[in-house]
């Protein structure tokens, strides 16, 4: 069944692959089915005797081409950017077809044949002609279709030097019947509203005038020169969005949004060419996500074209930037693929932007295209335009908003009509400024671009911003303008396996996440004996899950890095919040660790006689002699401070070290630095750092182990050689308990003696250490009775009630004082004390009847997810399981070594990605290593002086 999967899953994933870069691969290896934004380029010289170069798919095509009606006398422009009809033809228009249809004219000398045109009409063309007769008749034709003709359909003569301008329009040398243009007459409203908002402009007069007939052209006769010049007027006009503007053509065929706005009677809704326009919306985010191979790895190449206003072919040729840079003296950016290069900028005054736009000339319009390759065939992929100026969307993060276009122009000018005031000599300088009304300059150029896998390329894109100046009477030649050329690209390894994580693992993960934290809940809620709903629990809640989602966070960030499938705007999203998160968990972990509640009880006897010294507590241990008061040669104190101060010693240990940890990272950065000469890349630079980071740690575990004893298992010896016990309660219902109590039935004795009580439980010739009869097991987990909690409450009632008090706490062991010396508060507390020890004393040792215990062994189960699943938690009985893994390092800096080091890398990585620098960062991280072992110690300092009644004197 896996192996069935297996076959399935494969084949469907590549089939998901292809579909989703179809632009770059399955779409573009034919020649029959280019798209607007893909082509595959054939050079001009290639095309054969009877076929035309299409400047908008760069490539050849024949004139006659099948199902276009009778274009059998087409034939290739002297450019060979178009077909026209022979000399001697007619030319019909038709609004079907992409060509006109060729009528030979019949010679009068000659006979007329079947092929050929003999209206009386139409005579044989005169060598010279002043105009070329456009018409709408259906004297050559009867589908009334538009007629192109060197004779003048009014004259029975061959008279084509005359035009009437009472039934027709000049243009050019073109005599255009006024029935042709009045489906385009609503151009003319462009031109004036273009003269009223600038009454002294001459640019509408110049260039917007004539817009009527380059639309009619364009769009009815289907000249493609007529086509680039409305494409030119479009970016002259700065993308203008009105209704009649030289755009609204291509809004109308290249936007299907905007269809029904710029729809007019008598155009047809075809898709126009050039490509000026890009798709708004989802389209628009698919493709700038399109990955493309690059034809030549080194460098990006690209093919730049270059219209005059009129529409033809200035130039075309490999692409520099060094063509859009204006800074005079400074070296553009290359195309090198790959390298940082330095940006350039400078300060442009007005008198050079005059010049530059005198020397343009409202003359150059680019457009660019990148060359790749797919299934080793080379294309050419037109590169978006983004103009950041055009519309307010277009500075918006969001990528489906932005207006993308095809083509721009470096600078315009607006000239100033001069005709109605004086003009200064062309020797003045001055006289610049009486050249134009305005200008309108890119003053930033970005080209970005994003790399993928290392040799795939997100499609490049063109940032532009323009700036306007409007050239006032206050204008001066010395004024700056800014400029600025970069270019800027960014590594993206974005592939299937990172979009798997996201979408996969991670999701995966914070359900982990939840479901743990909803079991810790409801371990902890059965611990401290309280509902569900209530507002502690949901606060513990909310506290677990931090912590478990920060795992899930770093986890799914380690991944991205080992797969290097990261994006850094990713990974801080996944760094930034995971060590916000885990700094709060621990800070109230460790905080609620280091206040539990903690007693020391002292089995130490006298070595006097105990007479008249019985308790009445019914209890056969060996402190049931213990008396509130005792002579000072009885007992000595040193044993409860040294038990308390290696208490607090064990609190603050660590199981590795943070400067060895960061010690590492930094050297071996540096060593690799040094040996490849080059600066590594910012990610794989992460991944080493969290990778080497992650190994020292478990090195040092292993180190720790394998050559230095268990702190928790000699903390547990100490115990036993000073014959006390510590009882714990880290909630109401659980906590822990070390079994200190000594063999030999003291521990108050000189060293000989110690060695010697030493040398006998190596030879096993006394008891054992254990809770149990014959056994050594001193830590258990504990889940008291729920009585205990009660009576041990009443027990601390006059300490509560003396903590406060004025003499100092040392007066507790010194035993045996006259009660009329010895304070009030102090005898209370001493009392209360003595209580305690007596109380835990007969609970441990079964002295009690109304409290008892089990003591059992958890189960597989119990120990996997620290749980307590069947006890026998009653009223007046707890439980107390065995607890090989001295679980009380839980409460101590040694069991939460886990999620130290989790803050640290966290810290680690956050502060590399915010600065860049790695001694920076570590040192951030071993600073916080070192606040977090101080502030706990000094936490559990304070703890176990306020509740076992030690001095903070004589606590280390």
């Amino acid at each position: 069944m896996c192996f069935l999967l297996v076959n399935w899953f494969f084949p469907l994933l590549w089939t998901t692959v292809f579909i989703k870069f179809g632009n770059c691969t399955l779409l573009l290896d034919t020649k029959q089915s280019p798209t607007p934004n893909t082509f595959r380029f054939q050079h001009i010289q290639k095309c054969l005797k009877n076929e035309f170069y299409n400047l908008n798919y760069f490539e050849c095509s024949p004139c006659n081409e099948a199902g276009d009606g009778d274009t059998n006398e087409l034939q290739p422009a002297a450019d060979k950017f178009a077909c026209q009809c022979p000399v001697g033809h007619i030319s019909l228009f038709e609004k079907s077809k992409r060509w006109p249809t060729c009528d030979e004219i019949c010679s009068n000398t000659t006979n007329t044949s079947e092929n050929c045109t003999s209206a009386g009409s139409v005579q044989l063309l005169p060598l010279q002609c002043s105009f070329q007769y456009l018409n709408s008749t259906t004297a050559y034709s009867a589908s009334g279709s538009i007629v192109l003709a060197r004779t003048n359909p009014a004259s029975n003569s061959s008279d084509c030097h005359s035009c009437n301008a009472a039934y027709n329009y000049r243009y050019q040398d073109y005599c255009i019947a006024h029935t042709l243009l009045h489906p385009y007459l609503h151009y003319n409203a462009f031109w004036q509203a273009t003269i009223k908002s600038k009454p002294s402009s001459q640019l509408s007069r110049l260039h917007f005038g004539d817009l009527k007939f380059v639309a009619f052209f364009c769009l009815a006769l289907k000249n493609d020169s007529a086509c680039q010049q409305l494409a030119n007027l479009c970016v002259l006009s700065h993308y203008s969005m009105d209704k009649h503007s030289p755009c609204s053509p291509f809004l109308l065929t290249q936007m299907s949004d905007v269809v029904m706005k710029y729809a007019h009677a008598g155009e047809q809704l075809r898709a126009l060419e050039p490509f000026l326009f890009y798709k708004k919306g989802r389209t628009t985010r698919e493709f700038l996500t399109t990955t493309l191979q690059l034809a030549n790895q080194k460098e990006l190449q690209i093919l730049s074209t270059t219209y005059d206003l009129a529409g033809r072919l200035k130039r075309w040729g490999g692409f520099k930037l060094e063509q859009l840079n204006l800074c005079q003296g400074q070296r553009a950016p290359t195309l090198q693929f790959a390298q940082h290069q330095p940006e350039i900028s400078c300060q442009l005054s007005l008198e050079q932007l005059i010049d530059v736009a005198s020397l343009e000339a409202n003359d150059n319009y680019y457009n660019l295209y990148l060359n790749f390759s797919s299934n080793w065939v080379h294309l050419l992929h037109q590169l978006p335009v983004l103009v950041e100026t055009l519309t307010p969307e277009n500075q918006h993060p969001h990528e489906e908003e932005w207006q993308l276009v095809k083509r721009f122009q470096l600078i315009s000018g607006q000239p100033r009509d001069n005709r109605q005031q004086p003009s200064l000599p062309r020797y003045e300088d001055a006289h610049k400024l009486q050249l134009y009304r305005s200008l309108r300059y890119v003053d930033q150029v970005e080209l970005q671009y994003s790399i993928q896998d290392g040799h795939r390329i997100g499609l490049p894109l063109l940032r532009l911003r323009y700036r306007h100046i409007e050239l006032a009477g206050n204008a001066s030649l010395t004024q700056l303008y800014p400029f600025r050329l970069r270019v800027h690209f960014e590594q993206v390894r974005q592939g299937v396996a990172a979009k798997l994580l996201m979408e996969l693992a991670l999701p995966l993960l914070l359900l982990v996440a939840l479901v743990a934290a909803l079991l810790r809940l409801q371990n902890l809620r059965r611990r401290r004996r309280t509902e569900l709903c209530q507002t502690t629990n949901l606060l513990e809640l909310m506290l677990q899950l931090a912590g478990n989602v920060a795992l899930a966070l770093l986890a799914t960030a380690l991944l991205l890095l080992t797969l290097q499938a990261w994006v850094p705007e990713q990974l801080a999203l996944l760094i930034y919040p995971a060590c916000l998160l885990q700094l709060i968990f621990l800070a109230v972990h460790l905080r609620r660790a280091s206040q539990l509640e903690l007693f020391l009880i002292d089995w130490e006897r006298p070595r006097s006689s105990c007479e008249g010294q019985r308790l009445n507590l019914d209890s056969t241990s060996l402190c049931s002699s213990v008396r509130t008061y005792v002579a000072e040669s009885s007992v000595s104190a040193w044993r409860v401070l040294f038990t308390a101060n290696a208490w607090i010693r064990l609190s603050a240990t660590q199981r590795y070290s943070s400067l060895v940890q960061a010690f590492v990272v930094i050297v071996v950065d540096q060593l690799l630095q040094r040996f490849t000469q080059t600066q590594s890349d910012f990610g794989l630079s992460c991944c080493l750092i969290s990778a080497v980071y992650l190994a020292t740690y478990l090195l040092q575990l292993v180190l720790c182990r394998l050559l230095y004893s268990n702190p928790l298992q000699k903390f547990v010896d100490l115990c036993s050689l000073a014959n006390i016990s510590l009882f714990s309660l880290l909630e109401p219902g659980y906590g822990y308990y070390i079994h200190g109590r000594s063999p030999h039935g003291f521990a108050d004795t000189d060293m000989s003696s110690m060695i010697l009580q030493l040398q006998r439980e190596t030879q096993n010739m006394c008891g054992r250490r254990g809770l149990l009869i014959d056994s050594d097991k001193q830590a258990y987990i504990i889940l008291p009775p729920r009585n205990l909690r009660i009576y041990l409450d009443r027990l601390l009632l006059p300490f509560q009630r003396s903590r406060n008090g004025s003499m100092s706490q040392t007066l507790l062991y010194q035993k045996d004082l006259p009660i009329s010396s010895i304070d009030g508060q102090v005898e209370r507390t001493s009392i209360a004390y003595a209580s305690i020890n007596r109380f835990f004393c007969a609970f441990i040792d079964h002295a009690i009847k109304d409290m008892d215990y089990i003591i059992k062994e958890r189960t597989l189960l119990e120990k996997l997810f620290n749980c307590e699943i069947e006890n026998y938690l009653t009223e007046n009985k707890g439980t107390f399981y065995i607890d090989d893994s001295l679980s009380f390092s839980r409460v101590l800096l040694l069991g939460n070594h886990v999620h130290i080091f989790v803050l640290e890398l966290l810290v680690l990585l956050s502060m590399y990605l915010l600065t860049s620098s790695l001694l920076f960062a570590a040192a951030i991280a071993c600073g916080l290593n070192m606040l977090v072992r101080h502030t706990f110690k000094h936490w559990a300092r304070r703890n176990v002086s306020r509740k076992t009644l030690i001095d903070e004197r004589f606590l280390l």
